[in-house]
């Protein structure tokens, strides 16, 4: 089997610690006391100008005198000095490196010169590095840990990923106090060379590695990661907490999809698309981890809930409410299995609330009876210390009744002293405890939530042929860019659309009073009327927009009437026409969007439409291409999709398959033409079987860069 080029950095037959030193205090000796004191069996060679001897090894004056191959560097002098370095490692033949110096582009403007030249001399040499700014990796399959700051870690089957330093070092502490065990735990620093990409697709393929966890505060590469993710989280789970949710401003934008639209948004819709479980905050990835790293991943959402207490089984069915989901509803035949032992006041519904005089018997039986019922995905079983419980002793059936079973089990400990030996015990033996109820709902949806991510990878299916429309359309867009025409009116926006069997009312153009006239009786009546113009974003503010015209008069004095309100708003004279368009009715406003984002390139939004869009911000995202999987998703995402599927009083519900065709016609006309920078269908008219784009605009970019990131 061909050895992959990162193997030399996590399973490398010898290492050079360049800047190892006798001096306690500093980043180089640490590093080197960890490797050799973790039980690494390969060869390490120590090298400083001025030492001979260190802890017993020879010292080698430079990375050239080192007699034998070496597979990795690991490198702790200033960072000034390192491109120089990376000339002796190319020279001496050294695959990879962890460049644990800070100093690069963290630092302003001459650190991300010399960063610069490090990734230069790396390409050059055919060098992998991590950092830099990092703290290095630890794999503990062959007792690996090298890096500074870190005690080792226990063994176990989770890859850990960190862009923060000091989240590495406490996470990692904290699962040495959880007994939670690693394969790999990797600080990837400034990412100029290995990133988030190569680690996933490298880690992924590892069997010691069951889960990976990610730390991320901003991604360099969009389009590996993503590549990598939804490869690897379809056969293990990718977890990931991503810092920076608020936005400090937004970005003007002329479109209402790029003014609605933030970078966090994106974020979580880039890990949904991708497969990863994005997590809330830290303490969530700590929980999760627990989880999954010690009991099986839910198969289904139908969660049981196990209480010797009233109220902590309140809490526990509030928190599913934040999930949009209730606990799981007991069969008959549930409820008379546990009837044949449970007290007769026990609460015959879930949660199951088997009393507060419980023993550890009652617990065992009511855990056997849920395990086996079909109607149920997984468990939370609470303990609070009560005058009659017995916490060790119920620790010890918790655990005996859940050995070996294929639904998971979360446990919730509420208390202090008097649990301390049944949580310990429970932790020894692979059952995650948690101390709240709502951190254990959070966990186990958390742990389902990958599987749900993973079915909607495995059926989506995307067809990239060109549109038949696409001849069609590049005529317009290439005449429109020849003119220097970047801002399209809805007019011109239509002629696009209709061609991606987009739905459009018909829509005239006119520029006389006469020609309106005409339409307007071509038509029929009733029409709306609406000032055409690339000046005017907003048509309604400035007074362009009426509705409701009955007859010849009525034209005439709209016609008038729009063009004196445009004359007031923009305070000067410009081109402008007026569509006369046939009054279409829906009962829905809906919009349909993409914008371009300087990460991760085209999006596509939907939502709730009409002229409140950036008030309500009912709205959803995704990146093309669509597939019909991911545009459904899209709508169930959003608040107006209950309304469109049921009705609500007097308005039927709506076709959705029609909306989920426009949105992959969308999808497909953003990807045939990365020269649509900006594109809104807003409104989107819909009622019942009937959809109609009234209006919309387009802003096109001269470009014919990639555009898509998937």
């Amino acid at each position: 089997m061909k050895k992959n080029e990162l193997d030399f950095l996590f399973n490398p037959e010898s290492i050079a610690v360049i800047g190892a030193t006798d001096k306690k205090e500093k980043v180089g000796y640490a590093i080197f006391k960890n490797i050799i004191s973790g039980g690494y069996r390969g060869k390490i060679f120590p090298v400083n100008k001025r030492l001979d001897t260190l802890e017993g090894y020879r010292v080698y004056h430079s990375v050239l005198e080192i007699p034998e191959k070496v597979d990795l560097a690991v490198i702790s002098i200033p960072i000034q000095y390192i491109p120089e370095l990376f000339d002796q490692l190319g020279k001496k033949g050294v695959k990879t490196a962890v460049v644990i110096s800070a100093g690069g582009k963290e630092t302003g403007e001459k650190g991300a010169k010399i960063e610069q030249q490090i990734k230069e001399k790396a390409r050059k040499y055919g060098i992998r590095f991590l950092g830099p700014n990092c703290l290095g990796f630890a794999n503990t399959t062959i007792n690996l840990n090298a890096n500074f700051g870190l005690d080792k870690p226990l063994k176990g089957k989770t890859a850990f990923i960190s862009q923060s330093g000091a989240l590495f070092t406490a996470i990692m502490d904290w699962a040495l106090e959880e007994k939670i065990g690693f394969s790999y735990a990797v600080s990837i620093g400034n990412m100029a060379d290995i990133d988030f990409g190569d680690l996933i697709d490298y880690l992924g393929e590892k069997e010691e590695v069951n889960t990976i966890l990610i730390y991320m505060e901003s991604i360099s590469d969009p389009e590996k990661f993503a590549q990598a993710s939804r490869k690897v989280s379809l056969k293990k789970p990718v977890i990931v907490a991503k810092a920076g949710r608020s936005e400090a401003g937004q970005k003007a934008a002329m479109s209402h999809t790029g003014a609605v639209a933030g970078n966090d948004a994106l974020y979580s819709v880039f890990f949904k698309r991708t497969g990863a479980v994005r997590t809330e905050n830290v303490l969530q990835l700590f929980d999760i981890t627990d989880g999954v790293s010690k009991q099986p991943v839910p198969e289904g959402d139908r969660f049981a809930v196990v209480t010797n207490a009233g109220g902590p089984g309140v809490m526990t069915a509030d928190q599913f409410e934040k999930w949009k989901k209730k606990p799981a509803e007991l069969s008959k035949e549930t409820i008379n299995e546990l009837d044949q032992f449970l007290p007769p006041v026990w609460s015959h519904t879930n949660p199951v609330d088997i009393i507060g005089d419980a023993p550890p018997e009652r617990y065992a039986k009511a855990l056997e009876v849920l395990f086996n019922a079909p109607e149920i995905d997984g468990i939370i079983c609470i303990i609070t210390p009560q005058f009659m419980t017995h916490p060790y002793q119920t620790a010890v059936q918790i655990y005996q009744t859940s050995k070996n079973r294929k639904k998971p089990l979360y446990t919730v400990l509420i208390g202090g002293e008097k649990l301390k030996k049944a949580k310990a015990f429970l932790e020894e033996h692979n059952i995650p405890v948690f101390d709240t109820p709502e951190e254990a709902v959070d966990a186990i949806f958390l742990a389902y939530r990958y599987t749900y991510l993973k079915k909607l990878l495995q059926k989506d299916k995307i067809k990239t042929e060109k549109h038949a429309g696409y001849s069609s359309v590049k005529k317009l867009i290439d005449k429109f860019l020849e003119k220097g025409k970047t801002v399209l009116t809805h007019y011109e926006t239509k002629q696009i659309l209709k061609q991606y069997d987009i739905p459009v009312n018909e829509t005239l153009l006119a520029y006389t009073e006469e020609e309106a006239v005409r339409y307007a009786e071509q038509l029929g009546y009733p029409v709306v009327m609406k000032i055409c113009s690339e000046h005017i974003i907003h048509k309604t503010d400035a007074g362009g927009v009426i509705k409701g015209i009955k007859d010849r008069s009525q034209v005439v004095e709209t016609f008038r009437r729009i063009m004196e309100n445009v004359q007031r708003y923009v305070k000067t004279d410009i081109k402008a026409g007026i569509t006369v368009e046939k009054q279409v009715e829906g009962d829905f406003e809906l919009i349909i969007g993409s914008s371009y984002d300087s990460i991760f390139r085209q999006y596509i939004m939907f939502g709730m439409g009409g002229t409140m869009v950036e008030f309500f911000k009912d709205v959803s995202f995704d990146f093309p291409p669509l597939s019909r999987v991911y545009a459904e998703e899209m709508l169930k995402s959003t608040r107006i999709y209950r309304l469109l599927k049921n009705g609500f009083r007097n308005k039927k519900p709506v076709e959705t398959d029609k909306i989920i065709d426009i949105l992959i016609n969308v999808s497909k006309l953003v990807v045939d033409f990365p020269q649509i920078r900006e594109l809104d269908i807003n409104p989107l008219l819909v009622k019942e079987k009937q959809v109609f784009a009234v209006d919309g605009r387009i802003r096109l970019a001269d470009t014919s860069r990639k555009n898509r990131i998937l």
